[in-house]
C-alpha cells in the first residue's frame, strides 16, 4: 500500500505500511465474522458474484483484515466483499490478519478508511456516490477528532483533498452529490448525470431535480439535442425560474428557445457559416413539434440572444472549465500522429490562459 501523507495518525500509518506476511494469518470460521457496520454504505457491495467467479478460477492468495472482539467474534474492516464471495462458493473458513480491537472510535474509523482506500485510486469517477460517502465519512471523522482535541491537520477541505489525492474544488463537487435526492443520485451512478451536473443540480430541491430528470427523458424521447450541454441548460432554466411553476413541457420548450437564441447569436457574430448550426438546432426543435413536443415554439419568433455580461462569461467559463478538468484528469494514451496536434492546441490554450491571467492581475479585464 502507498505511504500515507503526513506524520499524524501514526497508529494508522504503521498499520497501513506494516510488513505482515501470510505466516501471520489465522484461519477463521466465516460464521464467527461480522462486517464493519458502515462498510456497505461507504464502499458498496457490488460485484460479489463476479469476484466469486474470479476466486474460483484463480484462487485466493491474500487475507482479509479483522479485529478480535474478544468474545469469539471478529469484525471485518477490510475484506467484506471477499468474505461474501467465499461464502457464495461454499467455503466455511478464510485466512485473516487478526489485530486487537481499537478502543478509540476515531481510530477505528481511520483504520477502516485506511485499509480500504489507501493503496488504490481513492477518487473513482465510475463510483461517484460511494466516493462522496467516503469523503463525507472522513469529514465527520475529522470533526470528531477536532472535538476530542486529537486533530492537527489542515483546514478540512484541504485535508480531504490531500487524503484523496485531488483538489479542494473536486472535493466540493463530490460532497455536493450527497445533497441530491435518491433518484438524482441513481442518475449519477448510472452515468445519466455527470458529476459536475449533479453538483450544479444539488442546490435545487428534490421536486426540481425530478423535473429536470423528467425533461431529460422527454428530450431523449423526442430527439432534442444540441452541440451544447443541454443538461446544464435545463438546470439553468429551472434556477432562473425559481419560485415560478414550470411544467416538463414548458421546461423543454424554454431550453429549445435558448438553443435557438444561442445559435442565432453565434450566427450573427460569426456569419453565414455558423448560421448552419442555427438551422440544425431549429430543425431539431421543429421536428419535435411535429410529434407534439413543443406546440407553440414554431409560432414564436426566436428569442433575442442574451447580452454578453460578466456573469454570463463566468457561467460559460465554469461550464468549459469543468469539461476541460474532466478531460485532463482522464488517463489518455495519445497516438504518435495525434501527439503534435494535441500539444500544439494545448500550447495555444496555455498562451490564451496566460494572457487572461495578465489581464485579471492588471485589472484590465472587465
Amino acid at each position: 500500500m502507498r505511504d500515507m501523507r503526513g506524520n499524524r495518525n501514526l497508529a494508522l500509518k504503521n498499520l497501513v505500511n506494516q510488513k505482515a506476511t501470510m505466516n501471520d494469518t489465522e484461519m477463521l470460521q466465516i460464521s464467527h465474522l461480522v462486517e464493519y457496520p458502515d462498510n456497505e454504505y461507504v464502499f458498496g457491495m457490488e460485484g460479489i458474484e463476479r469476484l466469486a467467479n474470479a476466486i474460483k478460477a484463480n484462487g485466493f492468495k491474500g487475507a482479509i483484515e479483522v479485529w478480535d472482539m474478544g468474545d469469539g467474534e471478529y469484525m471485518i474492516y477490510s475484506g467484506a466483499r471477499r468474505t461474501r464471495a467465499f461464502q457464495m462458493l461454499g467455503h466455511e473458513t478464510i485466512k485473516a490478519f487478526v489485530y486487537p480491537y481499537p478502543e478509540s472510535e476515531t481510530l477505528r474509523r481511520r483504520l477502516f478508511l485506511g485499509a480500504n482506500i489507501y493503496g488504490r485510486d481513492a477518487i473513482k469517477k465510475g463510483d461517484a456516490i460511494h466516493t462522496a460517502r467516503q469523503i463525507d465519512y472522513l469529514r465527520k471523522t475529522i470533526e470528531m477528532e477536532r472535538e476530542e482535541g486529537t486533530y492537527d491537520g489542515q483546514k478540512t477541505r484541504e485535508e480531504l483533498a490531500k487524503e484523496f489525492g485531488t483538489k479542494p474544488s473536486t472535493i466540493y463537487k463530490y460532497e455536493s452529490l450527497l445533497k441530491l435526492g435518491e433518484r438524482a443520485q441513481k442518475a449519477v451512478v448510472d452515468g445519466i448525470l455527470q458529476i459536475a451536473q449533479g453538483s450544479s443540480m444539488s442546490v435545487l430541491d428534490e421536486d426540481k431535480q425530478s423535473l429536470i430528470l423528467d425533461a431529460m427523458e422527454l428530450m431523449k424521447e423526442r430527439n432534442i439535442v444540441s452541440r451544447r450541454d443541454e443538461v446544464q441548460e435545463l438546470i439553468d432554466v429551472v434556477k432562473d425560474h425559481d419560485g415560478e411553476p414550470l411544467s416538463v413541457e414548458e421546461l423543454v420548450e424554454a431550453v429549445c428557445g435558448r438553443m435557438q437564441a444561442e445559435a442565432a447569436g453565434m450566427a450573427k457574430a460569426e456569419g453565414a457559416e455558423t448560421a448552419g448550426a442555427k438551422d440544425g438546432v431549429q430543425e431539431t426543435c421543429e421536428d419535435a413539434q411535429e410529434t407534439g413536443a413543443t406546440e407553440t415554439t414554431q409560432e414564436k419568433p426566436a428569442a433575442e440572444p442574451k447580452k454578453y455580461t460578466s456573469k454570463a462569461a463566468v457561467k460559460k467559463f465554469n461550464q468549459c472549465y469543468d469539461r476541460m478538468e474532466d478531460f485532463l484528469n482522464t488517463d489518455k494514451k495519445y497516438k504518435e500522429q495525434d501527439r503534435e496536434e494535441v500539444l500544439e492546441k494545448l500550447q495555444a490554450l496555455k498562451a490564451m490562459i496566460d494572457s487572461e491571467i495578465v489581464k485579471i492581475t492588471d485589472g484590465g479585464a472587465q
